[in-house]
């Protein structure tokens, strides 16, 4: 009986001992029982995994045109998460086929909440992200789509931030735009046109009428549906003549209104009103002058004449002069603010005043931008788009061409200005050059010149020898920095003082340095830039996170990362700035990625260990007997897992030994898994793309009060370089119950972490 006992209080030993050592390597604390004869390891090793990662939101909503200044985003809640991080990117552009192209990774940044300078959302699964405090009729915002992406977080309890979620775009409710209404056209009515609100929710128009200029305290005339682009305004006799001013507003599904379009006169005609001018024409105005625009038309001189003007940015009328008489040719030359690179166009009213002093109006000219023969008009414009570059003969200068027709565009000679000093008085000409000696390739003109000026700017000259005003002051752009570097897993405390931390995900900073370029005495600073993709969505980055500073004026960069997640490489490249923060030339493309924090290193070293004993069998199986023995599993790509579970005397032991395992491979967009690296993929870490190739043992001792230790040590090669050690890790109960892991990271020295670590 006594050697039975004996043999017995051994295998509950040994049970105790294998689900001890399964429990270490889960990072889990399995209390055993060993009063009860239903308790088996195959029990105990039904995985209740610690929460190391959360999962992505889901069912991630945006509002489509809901509102006229907000865009709502809501999403599912994530078990464990604490907090949620959201990012926006706008996209300004539309491809061939009129949809918004998507934005890259390097677009999106932090949306910053109420909370102070944090970037969290807590409580809540939705946001509104306010766009526009003002909305009006002009703001670009309309015209953009917002793309947005979750992460959920938990800082408290140190879990690794989600995945982000795939972008979903959402936009704004616009107003109608290019708003006009018909002047003295007909009798009993007025037309109003409108075109359609750029929303896809939009489900109707409701139309106003004030008699104020500015539309205040008007009312509603009518509505349509969102089909239709025009109204009709009924006239009673009384009130023709009467100037209205008409604004449109657009409704949604959601029975809300967008903003006003901008607003349209218009007036039905009178009877008395004196015939309408029909040869309105730009006489000096099509890049004649550089300050002024001159029109002309045929009228007589009992009658008045308004003049008022639209433009390429602004349909709305603009009243140049009330009243012009006396004469039966009539010119007006207008000089009010007129901007380069703006077509404008003219209408003239004609108005008479009857015996019994009522002004009737008559019909306003149909010379605006939707006429046959609209008046239209600009001034001498600088030519836009000036890039200035270096070569091994001097400079080439290239420019987009000044507005206007073919006519006009022909006609022009561009000159350019240089200067060593950004005084305006002191540039001198350099070079004049006509538009039949240059070839436009994609939109541009470029020439080469000799002289090695450090600041440009150019002006456009007419036939007539006017020139423009001057374009914006440029200067070449330096050659691009030389032997760019980032680091990998690098421990830059030394370097980075009280600024070395981690961020939330357990990621270090990375550090990226380069050499002044060739010529380097034009050189002012440099922009730094980062994706997570080798050829696009690049991101400018600021010192230190503060968005306000970007340029660097060293050549030392730490990426102080926020987002940077584990298993994930960042590219970067530098681009050589002038004292005009101007640059074309970037450096070469670099890859690098940050150290991870010792608790960090543990949960990724963990990844791959649970997976490994998931593949042993002895272990799983029921009976304390059939767990006796020894067996092997394989790495999915390479190497053995070697199991041993016996006993000796009182004493239990069991071996697992690791011999070049691995199961996995990093890829460059930060996924792990056994598929063979691509063409596509960089080979990352110092095991050839493995991202851990692991060898050494953990074992775990323990007698008959089921107390006792853990030893070993595991070397890991890849991704994260360095070692796990076991010989602080205590045994109680039969389980880990004190101590801790020796984490040695390559370039960091040993630190010690709680036994506790992937238990939250």
């Amino acid at each position: 009986m006594k050697q039975l006992r004996k043999i017995t209080l051994a295998f509950l030993i040994l049970l105790s001992l294998l689900a001890t050592s399964c429990a270490d390597m889960f990072q889990e604390k399995i209390p055993m029982d060993i009063k009860s004869s239903s308790t088996s390891l195959a029990d105990l090793l039904i995985e209740r995994l610690p929460v190391t990662e959360l999962e992505a939101p889901e069912q991630v909503f945006v509002s489509q045109g809901d509102s006229a200044n907000t865009i709502r985003i809501s999403w599912a809640p994530v078990e464990n998460a604490q907090s949620y991080r959201l990012e926006r990117a706008v996209s300004t552009t539309r491809d061939a086929s009129g949809n918004f192209e998507e934005p890259s990774e390097g677009d999106f940044q932090t949306i910053t909440t109420g909370y102070g300078s944090t970037a969290y959302i807590y409580g809540d699964t939705h946001y509104d992200d306010k766009i526009i405090s003002d909305p009006n009729y002009k703001s670009v915002e309309y015209d953009y789509k917002y793309f947005y992406r979750i992460s959920a977080e938990n800082i408290t309890k140190g879990y690794a931030s989600s995945e982000y979620t795939e972008p979903v775009g959402g936009t704004l409710f616009a107003p109608p735009s290019g708003t006009e209404a018909t002047a003295g056209k007909y009798k009993d009515k007025i037309e109003i046109k409108w075109a359609k609100s750029k929303s896809t929710s939009t489900t109707g128009y409701d139309i106003y009428r004030s008699k104020n200029s500015d539309g205040s305290s008007s009312t509603k005339i009518g509505s349509v549906k969102s089909n239709m682009t025009s109204f009709i305004n009924k006239i009673d006799e009384a009130d023709r003549g009467t100037e209205y001013y008409y604004t449109v507003y657009a409704k949604n599904k959601l029975d809300q209104t967008s903003v006003a379009s901008s607003i349209a006169m218009g007036y039905a005609q009178a009877d008395g009103a004196p015939v309408q001018v029909t040869d309105v024409h730009v006489t000096e105005g099509r890049g004649h002058t550089n300050n002024s625009i001159s029109i002309a038309w045929t009228g007589d001189s009992d009658t008045h004449y308004a003049v008022y003007r639209t433009s390429s940015k602004d349909s709305a009328l603009t009243m140049l002069e009330s009243d012009l008489s006396g004469n039966t040719d009539y010119t007006y030359t207008d000089s009010e603010y007129l901007a380069p690179g703006i077509y404008y166009y003219y209408l003239v009213q004609s108005w008479k005043r009857l015996e019994d002093d009522t002004v009737v109006k008559g019909q306003m000219s149909d010379s605006g931008s939707n006429a046959k023969t609209p008046a239209e008009g600009f001034i001498l414009s600088p030519p836009t788009g000036i890039v200035v570059s270096k070569t091994s003969s001097g400079h080439r200068i290239s420019w987009e061409p000044s507005i206007g027709g073919n006519a006009e565009k022909a006609s022009y000679t561009y000159k350019v200005y240089g200067s060593n000093t950004t005084n305006e008085e002191s540039f001198t000409p350099v070079e004049s050059v006509s538009v039949p000696e240059l070839v436009e390739i994609d939109g541009k003109y470029k020439i080469q010149l000799t002289n090695t000026s450090k600041y440009y700017r150019m002006v456009t000259v007419n036939q007539s020898g006017v020139e423009s005003t001057f374009s914006e002051i440029v200067a070449p752009a330096p050659y691009a920095p030389a032997s760019i570097s980032v680091s990998r897993y690098a421990n830059l405390s030394s370097e980075m003082g009280s600024n070395w931390s981690a961020n939330n995900n357990g990621v270090y900073p990375v550090k990226i340095t380069w050499t002044p370029p060739a010529e380097s005495d034009d050189v002012a600073g440099y922009y730094v830039y980062r994706s997570d993709k080798k050829d696009k969505g690049w991101k400018l980055l600021s010192v230190n996170n503060d968005e306000k500073t970007f340029m660097v004026t060293g050549t030392t960069f730490y990426d102080v990362n926020v987002s940077a997640r584990t298993k994930k490489i960042y590219y970067y490249r530098v681009l050589s700035l002038n004292t005009l923060k101007g640059g074309a030339n970037y450096s070469d493309v670099k890859w690098g990625y940050g150290a991870l924090t010792a608790d960090q290193y543990m949960r990724e070293y963990n990844y791959m260990v649970k997976g490994s004993q998931k593949k042993l069998t002895l272990m799983h199986k029921s009976g304390s007997t059939a767990k006796l023995g020894t067996e092997t599993a394989y790495g999915s790509i390479s190497g053995t897992l070697d199991y041993d579970a016996h006993v000796s005397g009182v004493s239990g032991r069991v071996i697992m030994k690791y011999t070049d395992y691995a199961d996995f491979y990093i890829h460059t967009n930060g996924k792990i898994d056994a598929a063979q690296l691509t063409t596509d993929d960089e080979i990352i870490g110092t095991a050839n793309g493995l991202f851990l190739l692991i060898n050494g043992n953990t074992n775990t001792s323990a007698g008959m009060d089921m107390a006792g230790n853990m030893d070993g040590i595991v070397t890991c090669k890849g991704m994260y370089p360095g070692s796990v050690g076991y010989d602080g890790v205590q045994i109680k109960g039969g389980a880990a119950g004190g101590g801790y892991y020796i984490i040695t990271r390559e370039g960091f020295p040993t630190e010690n972490i709680s036994w506790t670590v992937g238990e939250e």
